[in-house]
């Protein structure tokens, strides 16, 4: 066994310049060479909630378990779990766990402090009233969107959603009231499509919905129909008192990448032209961008 106190501190200036996930498997692999730890699940519990930040291990391999736990803060705990196919490895494994846990006392330090930066810099790209991602997070990752679509030949829609009518909402009732339609149209847009699939607020009343690995036109057409048609049975609370209820509509505007534009500026604005196209025909229409069908006017 390769260990010292050396390693141990030149290994933890390496996981300070490396992002969460990154730190993660380093310390996986430091493991492995100098503890003989062949599998490796990391977790980070917060009061009762644990999220899982690494995992190593065969599928449906029933393992024996050492773990070591490091308390970051009153509420904060960083969990170490080694995984051993076998009794042999499992006693190999706890009888290093004393030499185990002064690399990993160090070591948790630092992945806590990776996972409170990837937090903060999440909350930057949330918007706090729907959480939803926010134009913060369309401007610094739809590029990566774009370059995995141009590598893996596929089309990807965009399709801007705005709500019919909504300065009528403001003036009828309040900001609060349109608070509400917005959180419902986020909700209802997050549960009408995949996991890959992205919400992004884009603008005080209006969401950009992507759509990653479409088929065709048709494709997004179809789903832009169902997230209108969802939207238009979702019950808003107004007043729990009265038990009032408010019902609102959408409409969506496409363009396709790459087959609309090339670039995520140009992506949007066809988006934004389309929806305006769309709100022109009425309530709870859609409209796919064509240089042919949209009327000729910039107003950008």
């Amino acid at each position: 066994m390769n260990f010292s106190c050396e390693t141990i501190i030149n290994e933890n200036e390496k996981l300070k310049l490396t992002d969460l996930d990154k730190s993660c498997l380093n310390i996986f692999e430091y493991l492995k060479l100098h503890h003989n730890i062949n599998f490796l699940q990391i977790d980070i519990k917060k009061n009762d909630n644990i999220q899982n930040l690494f995992l190593y291990a065969q599928k449906d391999e029933n393992y024996l378990v050492n773990t070591l736990e490091f308390k970051q803060n009153c509420n904060t705990t960083i969990i170490f779990h080694f995984l051993s196919q076998n009794q042999i490895n499992f006693e190999l494994v706890k009888t290093h766990l004393d030499n185990i846990q002064m690399s990993l006392l160090i070591f948790s330090q630092s992945l806590f402090n990776k996972f409170m930066e990837r937090a903060l810099n999440e909350m930057s790209l949330i918007d706090h009233l729907t959480g939803s991602y926010n134009r913060c997070y369309l401007d610094n990752y739809a590029g990566n969107l774009l370059s995995i679509s141009n590598r893996e030949q596929k089309k990807i829609a965009f399709i801007k959603i705005g709500i019919d009518q909504f300065k009528a909402v403001i003036d009828e009732f309040d900001y609060e009231v349109g608070d509400k339609v917005l959180k419902a149209l986020a909700a209802t847009l997050k549960d009408s499509i995949r996991e890959s699939d992205l919400v992004i607020k884009i603008s005080d009343d209006e969401f950009l919905v992507i759509l990653q690995n479409i088929i065709n036109e048709n494709n997004a057409i179809l789903i832009s129909e169902k997230l209108i048609n969802n939207f238009s049975k979702t019950e808003v609370l107004i007043n729990e008192q009265t038990r009032q209820i408010l019902m609102k509509t959408i409409c969506g505007g496409i363009s396709i990448y790459p087959d609309n534009a090339t670039t995520i500026d140009e992506i949007i604005k066809k988006s934004d032209i389309a929806l305006y196209e769309a709100r022109n025909r009425g309530r709870s229409q859609v409209f796919m961008f064509s240089e042919e069908d949209t009327n000729k006017i910039d107003f950008f």
